[in-house]
């Protein structure tokens, strides 16, 4: 934003000594004095006034070199600005497909949870289920050595 009021003013600038070339000092009856770029009205006294720029290197050709250099800048700022809201949109499309597939993955991950069996043993009519298996025996602890004889 800053660099294209740069550019206009800079346009502005080099545009305002071109169109300051003519300017009309205008009395009314009543004695006031304007100045303007159209000739006064009949009833005015007027008279023109030499508004020539002060630099004398002045070219009236650099002004439209200016605008052209303006245009062609504001021209790849528009483009800029196209290319950089098209990347946005596709940075903000694929967040949107990355979010979606990750609601999706959870979506499956708690489908597969609910449908997962618990293992419930049943029996076929007429049988009886097994017993426990029982507990093995402790084993037995190692004793210690005696104690050799005294001498």
């Amino acid at each position: 934003m800053r660099m294209r009021a740069a550019l206009f003013a800079a346009i502005l600038a080099a545009a305002v000594p071109a169109a300051a070339q003519e300017v009309f000092r205008c009395t009314s009856p009543d004695g006031k004095v304007t100045y303007q770029q159209a000739p006064c009205p009949k009833a005015d006294d007027s008279r023109k006034v030499d508004a020539t720029p002060a630099n004398p290197d002045y070219d009236p050709s650099q002004r439209d070199k200016v605008l052209k250099q303006g245009e062609e800048a504001q021209r790849r700022l528009d483009e800029r600005a196209k290319r950089e809201a098209e990347e946005e949109r596709k940075r903000r499309e694929e967040r949107a497909r990355e979010e979606e597939r990750a609601r999706q993955l959870e979506r499956e991950a708690q489908e597969r949870e609910a449908s997962r069996e618990t293992y419930a043993p049943y029996w076929l009519p007429g049988t009886r289920p097994l017993p426990p298996r029982p507990a093995p025996p402790p084993r037995p602890r190692p004793q210690p050595l005696p104690a050799p004889p005294s001498r």
